[in-house]
Order: structure tokens, then sequence, then C-alpha cells
């Protein structure tokens, strides 16, 4: 987060980012009416976790404590879940809070005020009280809310003062398309029962995340892939990775099997990278969620021959971290021009050679040197709220193949103006079952 501030010019060192992201306290305000609802349980969690890795505090605001709906490793409770994600917990809004985001029938606390809003698969924000809550069963909509919100608070951070609240409202069902208050996604759907998740970093966690908010069913199917462990840098974006040591040095899939198993998934475990090498059988799962950093990889599984793979990126740089895309490859057969390796390198070259040369690199360089500097520059830019409205939005997708309905080749949204997301096309919709089990809300 403090890269984000440098990096993009908002802060002169990173002490003064640091001291802008400690100076922000929210407060997530949960009204009776949705705290035990699937979708406003999602959202508070989801805003608690982000908030508190991007600021280093947050706190929980409810009347009332009461029990999880989702099986998660965090206690049974919505305080205890709380406060293993690292929050404080009190029944009413703190005087010393500077942005307050509401849930439901919540008191406005902070003269900074941003409330999650959804009905069933429409999901965003509301400056004010004027549209209230709708069906609230789909946690899909919560965690996309949810993070929306902090990434207004965030906003307010980058800007270097408070900037208005904006009413924002996606379909996850079809965030290409103008959200209509009339079409709120069906509530009859299909849930993938078998997948392939490649890749268990920022990404991958917030695919995790979300599938385990998911209603289900027996024999549930997950196949985990990475050969990487938890090292400290994976605390301020990982969204399963929490407050505390417990996980540094474990892999990423045990960890993401722990979670998964709660959950009520069967899991299959390969602490290995895939190189192409490994041959698909029938029995394996249809559907690949890739959620890998590098594209030299991503290249080489979108011509593997998977079924279906839905593949997530997110920007890099201070100027594009909010930007998410979404490409769906068919059968191993990427589109031409999908991505562009050369363009990307290219960037990345330009950007770390300018940013060297900030009074923020040059104070950094006088405590890590030069190699640790230049290692700083190239780290990309990452922030928790855009993985988790990321695995919202590409859960939702897998979701539709499922249900027999076509995805996108290529979405693109900027976090900022979600609502603008642009389509490059869509799959044919899926011929025959991939293996699912029907959901209706």
């Amino acid at each position: 987060m403090t890269k984000a501030l440098t990096d993009g010019g908002r802060a002169g060192s990173f002490e003064e980012a640091e001291a802008r992201l400690n100076a922000v306290r929210i407060d997530v305000v949960v009204g009776g009416d949705q705290v035990s609802t699937t979708a406003g349980q999602a959202a508070a969690l989801i805003a608690v976790a982000t908030a508190r890795k991007c600021f280093g505090r947050v706190t929980l605001v409810i009347a009332r404590d009461v029990p999880l709906i989702a099986a998660l490793p965090l206690g049974g409770t919505m305080k205890a879940a709380a406060r293993r994600l690292g929050a404080r917990v009190d029944t009413r809004p703190s005087r010393l809070a500077t942005h307050t985001i509401g849930i439901g029938d919540a008191p406005a606390g902070a003269s900074w005020n941003i409330r999650c809003w959804w009905d069933r698969w429409l999901a965003g924000t509301r400056a004010f009280d004027g549209d209230e809550i709708g069906d609230s069963r789909l946690p899909l909509s919560g965690v996309f809310a949810g993070a929306v919100a902090v990434r207004q608070v965030f906003a307010c951070v980058l800007a270097g003062h408070d900037i208005r609240a904006r009413d924002t409202t996606v379909s996850l069902w079809t965030p290409w398309l103008p959200a209509s208050m009339d079409e709120i996604g069906p509530d009859r759907f299909d849930v993938p029962d078998k997948l392939w998740l490649l890749g268990l970093g920022h990404l991958g966690q917030a695919f995790v995340w979300t599938l385990c908010f998911l209603p289900g069913q027996d024999e549930r199917l997950v196949v985990l892939q990475d050969n990487q462990k938890i090292s400290e840098e994976n605390e301020a974006t990982s969204l399963l990775v929490l407050p505390g040591d417990g996980e540094l040095g474990e892999k990423k899939v045990r960890v993401a099997g722990v979670w998964l198993k709660q959950a009520g998934w069967e899991t299959s475990l390969i602490e290995r990278r895939h190189v192409g090498d490994l041959a698909l059988g029938e029995d394996d799962p249809p559907i690949l969620l890739s959620g890998l950093d590098r594209l030299k990889p991503r290249l080489v599984l979108a011509k593997h021959g998977f079924p279906f793979m839905i593949d997530a990126g997110i920007g890099h740089g201070p100027g594009d971290f909010e930007g998410v895309q979404v490409r769906t490859i068919v059968n191993g057969e990427p589109p031409e021009s999908l991505w562009s390796e050369s363009a990307k390198a290219e960037d990345t070259a330009d950007g770390t050679k300018g940013l060297l040369n900030r009074p923020a690199y040059m104070v950094l360089e006088q405590h890590v040197g030069e190699c640790g500097k230049v290692s700083f520059a190239q780290a990309s830019v990452a922030v928790p709220f855009v993985g988790a409205a990321t695995g919202a939005i590409v859960i939702g997708q897998a979701i539709r193949l499922a249900t027999l309905e076509p995805a996108p080749v290529f979405l693109q949204m900027e976090l900022g103006a979600p609502e603008m997301a642009t389509l490059g096309g869509l799959t044919e919709a899926p011929n025959a079952n991939l293996g699912s089990f029907s959901v209706r809300l």
C-alpha cells in the first residue's frame, strides 16, 4: 500500500505514506437486519480483512454476536472471526473513527460514510441511504460490495483528503452490461463441483476465500497447485494469511487446503509448478482458475487444453493497480493477441527506471542499498481489496459456465469505476454439463 502511494507520486517518502495509512481508522458497522445474512456477513468480513491489511487497524461494530453462516477457520461467530482477522470489536461506533463502512440499517458514525449495497447479483456502494438492500442470499455480492467500499476509503488516502463517496452498481452475473435494477440475476444456478486452482498468492487466495462462502454439498473437489511458501510479504495482500506468524513458512497449497476443507471441499494438493507437463485425465476438473503473476506460465497453461480456463490478472504499476482483467480460454485455444508480452515487458522496464530517481527511493537506498532499492522498485503494486473484488468476479463467471452460459473472452474493469467495464466478446456456451450442483437461493 505504501508503494502505491509513493510510486504514484502521492507521497514524498515511504514514511509519509505509512503515516497517511496509519491515520485512517475505519469502523465497519453492521446493522441488525444484515448481521445474520450471507451477503451481510461476507461484506463485513471482507471489509474487515482488507481494511486491516491496508490500514493496520479496523473495528467491527455489531450490537450482538451471531453465528457464522459460512464454515471458516476463524471461529464460530462474527466477533470471533473479526478478532481472528485482526479487528477490534465494539457495540457502538467510535468517536475516533475517520471513515465508516455501513452494512444494512447501521448508524452513521464518522463524518465520511459509505454503505454497501446489493440485490442478489447486483452489488456496489451507496453514498446515502436512498436504496434499501435487496436480496441478501448471495455471498459473492457481499464480497464485492465490501471490497469496493474499502477501495473508496483508499481513494481518499490516495487523494490526500476525503473525497465524496460515490454510488456504483455492478451485476456480477453480467458485469460487462450496465446494471439494471430490474435485472438482478437468477435465483437458481449451478456451481462447479470440480475446480483446479493454479497460483495461490494474492488472486488465488481470493478465489479460495469466495469459494468458502458459497453454499455446498458433499463430493466437491478442488485441485490446488502452487510450489511457494507463505512469506512476510504475503501478509499485506493475501486474504488467507492471518495476523501473527502462524502461516509463515507453510506451503500456500496447504494453507488454502485448510480453508477449503473447513468449508466442505475435498482437496488434492500439488506442490510444484505446472509447466504444461501434467496430462489431463477424464476425472480432472474441467475448469482451471489461474491467478498467476507472470505471463509466460499463463501462456503455457492457456494452450494446455483445459476445457475452460478463467485467467485473472490485475495491473501492477502505480497507475493501473486497480485494473482487473478476466480472460476465458476454451479447449486450449486462446485468441490471438489476448496477451501482449512485449508491451508489458517494455512498460515494466520504463516504469522501474523512472521510480529509481524519485526522492522516496533515494532515501530507501540509504537503508537497503542499491540492490534492495531496485528489487523493491521492480515489485508489483498489489492491494488486497482488488484481489477480493476480482475473486467475486471470477467465481461468478465460473458459475456462469457451470450453468451453461457463456463467459467473457476478455473483460476489463477499473475498480475506480467498475460499472464501466468493457467486453471483448463472449465464449460459446458449454454444450455439456461440466460437473456441478444446483443452488436455489
